[in-house]
């Protein structure tokens, strides 16, 4: 059998999640030849470009590694995509941990011409081995181009001109150039048998700082998402609106998230077990950084 399908697994530092991801994948129905695997990694700083070589030996089926400079994830999608040698490209991040009948399910998606498949996903706080479950299908998400766990032809990505290397910051580049392939007429198919397991550990607060920076860069890719597509829908999405925006302050006096006090709380909350609580105010803290990241990328232009 030829080559079917390159799976793009574009990584940053994920030593430690990567090589359950690879594994999974080495573990296939589908023929080892049928499949290539290309890890693009962006300018790792940890022990990634190692965990690759070693996995290499392990490999069944052909494992090609990229390193480039860190220049985010639109770039290591292009690149892969670029190096990818089959007819079906199929994206999937290194915290995914996929079923033996990944490939096959994808593939066999792809009847006609024309299509983007998105597979399930369902979170896990800890590596766990999604064959020991049947599928779950419990993954709603409505998103056209979900590129942790996608599958495409190449031929239409190459058409719609890849992904925007501008969105340099975090979020929002798999929607924009889903919004380019629905454009194109591509149609959108949702792949429930080709499901993985989301690795998310829980939040802690040590970790909300990084959250909290996170939402503020998806807040500037927004604005960039929305000026290259002014449109109602995208304005939709992203909630470039007045009501979102009222509904912040509203939410937000005296913008308590900003206030030492505020951490002191989540503090409490995590040694309490208050995990509600914590998961509550956290959740408004994150609108309310997103709202930042908007403000700062319209200037005065608000809406």
């Amino acid at each position: 059998m030829g080559l079917e399908a390159s799976v793009v697994i574009p990584t940053y530092n994920s030593r430690d999640l990567l090589p359950f991801c690879l594994r999974a994948l080495f573990n296939q129905t589908a023929p080892p030849t049928s499949y290539e695997l290309i890890v693009v990694d962006d300018g790792s700083t940890d022990e990634t470009p190692a965990v690759v070589a070693g996995l290499q030996k392990e490999a069944p089926c052909v494992l090609r590694y990229i390193r480039l400079e860190h220049s985010g994830r639109a770039r290591a999608r292009n690149t892969g995509a670029l190096a990818a040698r089959a007819r079906i490209v199929i994206f999937l991040d290194s915290d995914m941990i996929v079923r033996r009948e990944f490939i096959v399910s994808h593939l066999a998606a792809h009847t006609r011409p024309g299509f983007v498949v998105n597979g399930s996903v369902l979170n896990t706080p800890t590596p766990a081995d999604p064959n020991e479950k049947a599928p779950q299908y419990n993954d709603y998400s409505r998103a056209f181009f979900a590129t942790g766990n996608v599958s495409v032809e190449r031929d239409k990505l190459i058409a719609a001109g890849l992904f925007d290397e501008g969105f340099v910051e975090y979020g929002w580049e798999d929607l924009e150039l889903g919004h380019r392939l629905r454009q194109l007429g591509l149609k959108r198919v949702k792949n429930l048998t080709a499901w993985s397991y989301h690795v998310q550990a829980p939040v802690t607060l040590e970790k909300v700082p990084a959250i909290l920076s996170k939402e503020r860069e998806r807040g500037h890719m927004a604005v960039l998402f929305y000026r290259k597509h002014p449109s109602f829908s995208v304005k939709m999405v992203t909630l470039i609106t007045p009501v979102f925006f009222a509904w912040i302050r509203f939410l937000t006096p005296f913008r308590w998230p900003e206030r030492p006090g505020t951490t002191k709380l989540l503090a409490f909350c995590e040694k309490k077990g208050y995990k509600l609580v914590f998961d509550l105010i956290l959740s408004i803290m994150r609108s309310y950084a997103y709202v930042q990241g908007l403000k700062e990328a319209l200037g005065k232009n608000e809406p």
